[in-house]
């Protein structure tokens, strides 16, 4: 326990030359120094070992008998910190890399939520955001997942059950939504009506009594079967079925004749960054200048420990030369290509069962370097829509 506590304290081997050797060890063991480990050299030259606390005592009383010190070696906390100060740089690069570790581990870096609609994904990242359970907050002081999952249950009334799991420095969510069945909507009555003009080639009517036959021209909101069965009757049901109708649109294109064709020599420079979360650190390329008449595209290079995905990794920007050459196009070609793009225009406005059954071009004109095109488009769809209504009607 002593060796214990002395090398807490710190150890010195000491070497003390002179005439007066005896006296001198002697004046200080009676001033309360401890001397060991004592070894002769030769008769004017000893080596022992004291404490650091007793070095005032000898340097007080070598002048009195006449002897020269020097100290051999240092043991002992007090020299270990000694020696770390003197590497004042290293000390700090280690305390700062310990301190980025606690803070990369203790960070949350990303919320993953699974299984809602994106408007109820938004609202539970709304209420974890109020939780404060963000992206680049720490983990240190945040709620329990439990407590999270019970908080958003409680707040959010559309949700049956959510899990929350906190994997690394990520939340995962998968959240089930409450389905609600509305029993009342399909005995409320209804009528259908036009939701826009058309002539009618087609109808299906399975519940309610039809107003309109084939060939009937009809506009926006005209009823085309209505719930009440008999007329001036107070039985009512709920319409149901489809009126097919021939609808008319017209489409109009206006494509340049010059075209403008991107094509790259092969050239390729790379740029390197370290990404931390929203933020990255350029490491190679970043002298480059921005530049026109180039294309970018980015890699990232992902990494994991023991499974969980750092939030640390390498972006690649790969920059291609790019030289854009311009092309005329016939006006017969422009016209092709403005029936294609109106055709697949139109049916991303219709619905899946519409159908275009003709299309005709009204008007087609070249003027300043482009063509001009004006279509119209027949297209057999259904035109019903159900409204209800109220019986007092």
């Amino acid at each position: 326990m002593r060796n214990q506590h002395d090398f807490l304290q710190g150890i010195m081997t000491v070497e003390a030359e002179g005439t007066l050797i005896e006296p001198f060890l002697q004046a200080c063991t009676r001033h309360g120094c401890h001397i060991s480990n004592l070894k002769r050299v030769d008769n004017n030259k000893v080596v022992f070992t004291i404490r650091l606390k007793d070095w005032a005592i000898l340097r007080r009383l070598r002048k009195k008998y006449r002897c020269r010190l020097s100290i051999k070696d240092g043991k002992g906390i007090p020299f270990i910190f000694q020696h770390l100060l003197k590497r004042v740089s290293l000390l700090v690069a280690f305390l700062a890399a310990v301190a980025v570790i606690f803070l990369l581990a203790n960070t949350l870096w990303s919320i993953k939520v699974e299984g809602l609609t994106p408007e109820l994904e938004a609202d539970v990242e709304s209420k974890l955001n109020s939780y404060g359970v963000s992206p680049g907050k720490l983990t240190i002081g945040m709620k329990d997942p439990n407590e999270i999952q019970q908080n958003l249950l409680d707040d959010i009334p559309d949700l049956l059950w959510i899990g929350v799991k906190k994997q690394g420095t990520s939340y995962h969510l998968y959240g089930v939504e409450k389905t609600r069945y509305d029993t009342d909507v399909n005995d409320r009555p209804s009528n259908l009506v036009a939701a826009k003009k058309g002539m009618v080639v087609e109808t299906f009517i399975k519940k309610g009594r039809p107003v309109v036959s084939v060939h009937d021209v009809v506009k926006k909101g005209q009823v085309l079967a209505t719930g009440q069965l008999v007329e001036e009757g107070e039985s009512f049901v709920h319409s149901e079925g489809e009126v097919i109708a021939e609808t008319w649109y017209r489409v109009e294109q206006t494509l340049p004749m010059k075209q403008v064709l991107i094509l790259t020599d092969g050239t390729m420079e790379k740029e390197y960054q370290i990404q931390v979360g929203k933020v990255h650190f350029p490491v190679w390329g970043w002298w480059r200048a921005e530049e026109e008449g180039v294309r970018e595209e980015q890699h990232d290079s992902k990494w994991s420990v023991f499974g969980v995905q750092s939030p640390v990794y390498m972006k690649t920007v790969n920059y291609y030369s790019i030289d854009p050459k311009a092309y005329e196009s016939s006006k017969k070609e422009i016209k092709e290509l403005g029936l294609t793009s109106a055709r697949n225009s139109l049916i991303q406005e219709l619905d899946q069962e519409a159908e275009i059954k003709e299309e005709k071009v009204l008007h087609l004109d070249e003027e300043n370097g482009k063509v001009k095109l004006i279509l119209l488009y027949k297209v057999y769809e259904n035109i019903a829509e159900t409204k209800y209504f109220s019986q007092g009607d």
